[in-house]
């Protein structure tokens, strides 16, 4: 098998019968025109204490899983949906019953389960959730935004910058009290939106799509015009020095350069997001570097602009599956093609606008997930991975590589009906049809005690010792 992508000349080297079974299966999906239920397989870090760290090792009870591994917590539980994000540490779930679990990275509360304490395996989120049906979200660096089936959505996590949408923040950035306490809500709480259809989340920002009338709303972190307002909201706050700050935006506001549009769906990366309208056009706007807004230029937009190259023959269908990385965008237009644009390898061009994923020609996706610097797709019967990837996320087993430039298939879900992916920062979840026989995959399920971790040794500043040899540059 040809686990570099797979061009359209090697369409035909797939076994008939599989083939056939993904076509049938595919068709029952689209008949039932119903969400799957699937079971959940991952890969990566389970140690998020270390996550970023480049030199930290993990507790030996924490390893990184690098082939798609099953929760034993999770076993008998049917799962809907999975979403994490590009800045997120963390991952959620929405099981069969419409309730939400949460695992990873909990520093600023981030999972919802009262404490801020990590968790390796999925928790079920209660308090305000309890008793109420969830239907989508995302996740951002440090805070997680759901909505619920009447409309509403809940927040938790950090409302440092007015990311949850609560209407306020309950400190001000420019205070000079020392140890001044981070406001974090370590449990749902229901922000000002409502009508809700789709959110998404950047990095300390969440874009909300009311239904209907297909408006956008933007609460957080204005830098680079990431809210798309017009402004990044920075102010001198000293009157004796320069001391520059960004004003938070804690009450969810319209995006006026949308207001005439009907967006039908919405994608954010750390500090970038997307709008497709009912039109087929892309808009885009936030942080401009390394070409990943697609207008040729490495210029910051303040206010969604329509991206050129989807116009005429190339209008993206509605169904469009768009989503956006750290440094990176992509969409699919009519018949599927996959389009690229940014950054998505550590080293290499940058792409200033979009262009075909040329690995992916031929290839059907059902779905597309950004984490920090790597991607996933499910397409078919194959689930593809790549990126850089820091902690054997991308699912090629013990022996595989860690890191690919390209895609590849994830040779043990290889004839799976994979549903949906998701990625974070040191993950890649993987929802596989519940129809699937996976009895050979190995079942983790999250230690009880854990062996403390020394903190890496600090490297020392400056060169070489005085009259020492520093290494040459080759």
């Amino acid at each position: 098998t040809d686990t570099e992508g797979k061009g359209d000349e090697g369409r035909g080297t797939k076994d008939e019968a599989n083939q056939a079974r993904m076509s049938d299966d595919k068709k029952e999906v689209e008949a039932q025109g119903e969400e799957k239920a699937g079971t959940l397989l991952f890969t990566g870090c389970t140690d998020y204490s270390i996550l970023g760290k480049v030199t930290a090792k993990p507790a030996p009870e924490l390893p990184n899983l690098p082939s798609p591994t099953l929760f034993k917590t999770l076993r008998g539980i049917k799962v809907k949906s999975i979403f994490g994000g590009s800045a997120a540490q963390h991952l959620c779930l929405i099981d069969g019953e419409d309730r939400l679990w949460s695992w990873g990275n909990n520093a600023k509360g981030q999972l919802g389960v009262g404490h801020t304490t990590n968790l390796a395996q999925p928790c079920l989120v209660k308090g305000a959730l309890e008793g109420k049906k969830v239907t989508g979200g995302a996740a951002g660096k440090a805070h997680t935004v759901v909505i619920l089936s009447d409309g509403s959505s809940f927040s938790f996590g950090t409302n440092k910058y007015g990311q949850l949408g609560l209407g306020s923040v309950k400190y001000s950035i420019t205070s000079k009290k020392k140890n001044q306490a981070e406001e974090l809500h370590t449990e749902p709480v229901k922000n000002t939106v409502m009508n809700c259809s789709q959110v998404s989340c950047g990095s300390e920002f969440t874009l909300w799509l009311v239904g209907g009338t297909g408006g956008v709303l933007s609460a957080g972190h204005p830098e680079y015009g990431q809210l798309g307002h017009g402004t990044d909201n920075q102010y001198n706050a000293s009157e004796s020095s320069l001391k520059m700050y960004f004003q938070p935006q804690p009450q969810p506001k319209y995006i006026a350069a949308l207001a005439s549009k009907k967006v039908v769906a919405i994608a954010s990366g750390n500090n970038h997001s997307l709008a497709l309208d009912s039109d087929g056009h892309l808009h885009s706007w936030g942080f401009g570097g390394y070409g990943r807004l697609g207008h040729k230029v490495q210029k910051d937009e303040f206010k969604p602009r329509q991206i050129e190259m989807f116009e005429n023959r190339l209008t993206l269908p509605l169904d469009s599956k768009i989503a956006c990385g750290n440094m990176t965008s992509f969409a699919t237009i009519k018949g599927g093609q996959l389009y690229i644009w940014g950054k998505p390898k550590a080293t290499g061009d940058t792409i200033m606008y979009p262009k075909p994923l040329l690995e992916i020609s031929g290839w059907d996706i059902r779905s597309i997930a950004c984490g920090n610097g790597t991607f996933a797709i499910a397409s078919e019967t194959s689930a593809i991975t790549w990126g850089t990837a820091g902690d054997q996320e991308l699912g090629y087993g013990p022996k595989g590589k860690k890191s690919s430039a390209n895609p590849a298939q994830v040779l043990d879900l290889e004839g799976k009906l994979t549903l949906e992916v998701a990625c974070g920062f040191g993950n890649v979840a993987f929802l596989v049809d519940e129809k699937e026989d996976l009895s050979s995959f190995e079942e983790w399920e999250a230690p009880e005690v854990v062996t403390p971790q020394p903190e890496p040794a600090k490297k020392r500043k400056g060169g070489a010792k005085a009259g020492g040899k520093g290494k040459k540059k080759k």
